[in-house]
């Protein structure tokens, strides 16, 4: 009863190998089946390891002192394979109209995250429209700048279901081109219909020519 209490009592516990042998001890004094040894528990360690790689990078500082530093990269992307979390990654800033709870809410991320930092697209109806290309949506031509989440429908930010924006330039065709307007609009992402590619297949809806 004391090993119990020691083992699962702390309320910090760091498992080192001598505490990795006294959760093993304290199993088989328990009268547990199929207790594992600690070389085996350490073989299926490293096969985990190898099959989806160790998150944890061991960094020396220059005062000789040792870190132990998980990669945040690699963090995303079990969250994201994880079909339990993946639904709630949220992949674009969110517009709170002021009001935030958490960090893809802030003013910073909406309008100061650098460009290399965005989701530089946004899938759908089966199609992947990239910002600063060309589309066209069922008002007209349009290039976004940045995709984010917000609401439009002027109800209450709590009951109404966010939607996918697109903060850009719209655009007119003339017939010595595309003109570009300066000023942004948002649209909803749901409007588009067209992408970049697909104008570029129809030569006399966008005068695309060869070269």
């Amino acid at each position: 009863m004391s090993s119990t209490n020691l083992l699962f009592g702390s309320r910090r516990l760091q498992f080192l190998e001598a505490q990795k042998k006294a959760v093993l001890s304290w199993a088989c004094e328990m009268g547990t089946q199929n207790v594992p040894t600690l070389y085996a528990l350490q073989k299926a360690q490293d096969h985990v390891c190898s099959c989806i790689a160790n998150p944890t990078c061991k960094v020396t500082a220059s005062s000789s002192n040792i870190f132990f530093i998980n990669s945040i990269g690699s963090a995303i992307t079990k969250d994201y394979s994880n079909p339990l979390t993946c639904f709630c990654m949220h992949d674009y800033p969110e517009d709170g109209r002021g009001n935030m709870s958490q960090v893809h809410h802030g003013l910073k991320m909406l309008h100061e995250l650098p460009k290399e930092l965005l989701v530089p697209s946004v899938f759908i109806n089966n199609n992947i429209y990239f910002w600063n290309e060309l589309l066209q949506s069922t008002t007209g031509f349009f290039i976004p700048s940045c995709f984010f989440q917000g609401n439009i429908s002027g109800c209450d930010a709590e009951q109404a279901l966010l939607q996918v924006l697109a903060l850009g330039h719209p655009v007119v065709q003339t017939e010595a081109g595309f003109a570009v307007d300066p000023e942004c609009i948002i649209l909803e992402v749901s409007s588009f219909q067209w992408t970049y590619i697909d104008l570029q297949t129809d030569v006399h809806l966008c005068g695309f020519t060869c070269g």
